[in-house]
Formats: C-alpha cells, structure tokens, sequence
C-alpha cells in the first residue's frame, strides 16, 4: 500500500509538518547491526503479554505490549490511561549481510479509523449541501487524528530506534 521510508540516521526527526498531515498510516524500514535472533530478543525484553484490562500500571511494568516472535512482531506502547490515536505497530525482521533489516508498519485500532472515516463522511456529505461550518468539523476530526497519531508515532519509533540501534551486537 505504501512505500516503507527508510531511516537512515540514529535520530527519528522527520519533516514535522508533513508527518502532521499524512494519513494515519506509516511504513519504515530501518537496518540494525543485530543478528534477528538478537533483535527479537532485544525487543522482548521490553514488550509483556497483552492485557486486555489494565487496572493500574506497576512500576515495573515493560515499555510494550503485545507478542515477539522469530522474525515478526505486533506491539503497542503501554500508557497509563486512555489514548485512541497509539499505533498498532507490526514488523518484520529479515537478514541482511551486516545485521537484520526491520520493516515496520503503523496504523491506528480498526474502530477508532471507522469512526473517523464515517465521521469524515457524513460531515463531508453534509458540507455537499451548502453548511460549511459542517466541513470544518471534517477537517478538524482529520487533523486531530493525523496530529495525534503522528506524536504518538515519534513517540515510539524514538523508543524502538535507540533500542534497535545499540551497538551492542551477538
């Protein structure tokens, strides 16, 4: 569906305006000097099972939830409250010569993105018919939830680069 963007430096700064508007849909690839063995190894120490209820959060809690197998995973970050924009982050590993290449693909929960594609959609058809005050609610639910999924998205990918970047290598 879309191209994954690669990321070449140690940082995660990319051209914030940009990634304020794009859909809530992001795709990286990025290389580690880890074997991918040793980078699913590496993230499983800070991803823990899935909960379904969260009461509270220990304080020794992981900074992930979700599961890490060989050669993929499926995670999320772990938040004390509520927050409908966190990517659902699925990656791969694959090997390469000096390391492992990690693609990784982002997206907002399946409801939350029905919600905001049928609210967009009625808001739009209403806007058809003269209300323009009706379009600028379209507007402002999609840059609420492409602003929000964007700072959440840094958020974890400046998390997952300084732990798949480590020099620390087997």
């Amino acid at each position: 569906m879309f191209e994954a963007e690669r990321i070449a430096g140690t940082d995660f700064e990319p051209n914030v305006l940009i990634e304020f508007l794009r859909p809530p849909f992001r795709k990286y690839q990025c290389s580690t000097p880890m074997s991918t063995a040793h980078a699913a190894e590496v993230l499983q120490e800070i991803v823990e099972p899935r909960k379904n209820f969260r009461w509270r959060i220990p304080s020794d809690h992981r900074y992930f939830e979700g599961r890490v197998e060989d050669d993929q995973f499926k995670i999320n970050r772990i938040i004390s409250g509520r927050d409908s924009f966190l990517p659902i982050i699925e990656g791969t590993f694959r090997s390469k010569d000096s390391g492992a290449v990690v693609t990784l693909n982002m997206r907002m929960a399946w409801p939350v993105m029905i919600f905001c594609v049928c609210f967009i959609s009625f808001t739009s058809l209403g806007a058809m018919h003269g209300n323009v005050a009706v379009f600028g609610m379209a507007l402002f639910m999609y840059f609420l939830a492409s602003i929000c999924f964007a700072i959440e998205v840094r958020i974890a990918m400046k998390r997952l680069l300084e732990l798949l970047r480590s020099s620390d290598t087997r």
